[in-house]
């Protein structure tokens, strides 16, 4: 497992690598360092403050989805299973941070896994669905060139369908948790993939029931709102800090780019974020390549190094070995099991 782990980060590697060697491809390297030593680190400064504020509207998230489950799930333990989920994402390798977050969590907690980790699901989509709709008010406020509607069509098209794939399995969790009892009787003791898929579904089902909550569809909705202003607010406080002239909307239209590019399979989004940045700012908004460049190395570090530092500070200060977080991700796979009989009294013998 471990080598089959150490082969996709290897992977992740060379992609990484590809994708650096396309954005610096042509680049004066005395220019870009120029570029690089004039940025405002006041501002660099500001934009990682922004960036790690916005993970305290993910805990109050967080914690309104696991209402249903158990109300007034303490802060800390919450915020520490958050940014450890990224710095372990980021550094180790196999992506493993999106288990990490909620396993640790329901270790800490003594929470049911299978709600954590559902709840974590319906974060994805909510995420996808605010990055969608900050998208569709960046384009309406924003002029561009017709080459520029060109790209924005296709950002667009490609978000939409990512959120659509999120959307699917929350859809199947919901009507699970509607059709409970029914199902449940049809899969009573049966083993194999249906039985371990079907126990799978029912323990996530559960971390999406505040989704059918009007109050707290509301709170969930504001703290998401709330949570993806500031990375916006980040991202333009720190590409301004690079020299970059552009307006906070252009942050939001660039968006689902900057979303994707983080995502790729590289150590910490490395190669992907500044691929998107750079083409962003100089397909859509006429940025110059080396401006373009230099704002897509200082912002990828505002994002990831701070995460990183602030979660190996967790690790020390919570004395939480590496090795647990990688034992806590390979709880999930344990979640379908058949679960064991019941322990039963067994009669006294009667004495002779």
């Amino acid at each position: 497992m471990w080598l089959k782990e150490t082969l996709k980060f290897a992977t992740g590697l060379l992609l990484a690598g590809l994708l650096l060697w396309w954005v610096l491809r042509g680049i004066d390297p005395h220019i870009l360092w120029n570029q690089l030593r004039e940025a405002s680190l006041l501002g660099l400064i500001a934009a990682a403050v922004l960036g790690v504020a916005h993970n305290v509207f993910r805990v109050l998230r967080w914690r309104a989805l696991l209402e249903p489950v158990r109300a007034g799930v303490p802060f800390r333990p919450m915020f520490d299973a958050i940014i450890l989920g990224y710095a372990t994402s980021w550094t180790i390798p196999g992506r493993l941070g999106e288990l990490v977050r909620p396993a640790l969590l329901a270790g800490r907690e003594r929470l049911p896994l299978g709600p954590c980790l559902g709840s974590v699901l319906a974060d994805r989509l909510l995420d996808g669905v605010a990055v969608l709709v900050l998208f569709g008010a960046g384009v309406a406020v924003t002029p561009l060139t017709e080459a520029s509607v060109s790209h924005a069509s296709i950002i667009r098209g490609s978000a939409v369908g990512i959120v659509a794939l999120i959307g699917i399995p929350i859809v199947m969790l919901l009507v699970a948790a509607r059709w409970r009892v029914r199902i449940e009787g049809w899969l009573h003791g049966r083993r194999g993939v249906r039985g371990w898929i079907g126990r799978t579904v029912f323990a996530l089902a559960d971390g999406v029931e505040a989704l059918k909550r009007p109050a707290l569809f509301l709170r969930i909705t504001f703290h998401t709102l709330m949570a993806w202003l500031l990375i916006c607010a980040s991202t333009w406080v720190g590409v301004r800090s690079a020299g970059v002239d552009v307006p906070f909307s252009a942050v939001l239209i660039m968006l689902p780019l900057l979303v994707l590019g983080i995502a790729l399979p590289t150590p910490g989004g490395a190669g992907g974020y500044h691929a998107a940045m750079r083409f962003g700012l100089m397909e859509l908004f006429l940025v110059s390549e080396p401006l373009a460049v230099g704002a897509g190395i200082l912002q990828h570090a505002v994002v990831v190094l701070p995460i990183i530092l602030l979660g190996a500070l967790l690790l020390i200060v919570d004395r939480i070995p590496i090795h647990d977080l990688l034992q806590a991700a390979r709880q999930v796979r344990e979640m379908g099991a058949i679960p064991p009989p019941p322990v039963t009294a067994q009669p006294a013998e009667k004495l002779p």
